[in-house]
């Protein structure tokens, strides 16, 4: 009975763990201005970005959250947001977030 009750727990949080990490709410989705591209954008290693003017972030695009890529901290000016309202903005962090706010 116990080892059932610590199953289903930790079931429970994994389900939350994948159904919270992987979804984009609406009005936090950027998307690439009209001729720009993130194909230089590096996958982050284990230890950062190699380039010195780069940080580890998540874009939060309209199909979910990019892998952690390097971007520099202009990454702003490339990309509008879904939403017009509102404006791009970068969260620190490990990796840090690139995604719109009010």
């Amino acid at each position: 009975m116990l080892l059932s009750r610590r199953m289903r727990i930790w079931v429970f949080c994994v389900m939350s763990a994948l159904a919270t990490a992987c979804g984009v709410d609406d009005d936090e989705v950027v998307r690439l201005k009209e001729g720009e591209s993130l194909a230089d954008a590096e996958y982050c290693g284990s230890f950062g970005c190699e380039r010195v003017d780069e940080f580890c972030a998540e874009v939060f695009l309209e199909f979910g959250r990019s892998p952690p890529i390097c971007v520099r901290d202009d990454v702003c000016e490339r990309l509008e947001c879904a939403n017009s309202n509102r404006r791009c903005a970068i969260f620190d962090g490990l990796p840090g977030q690139v995604k719109c706010i009010d």
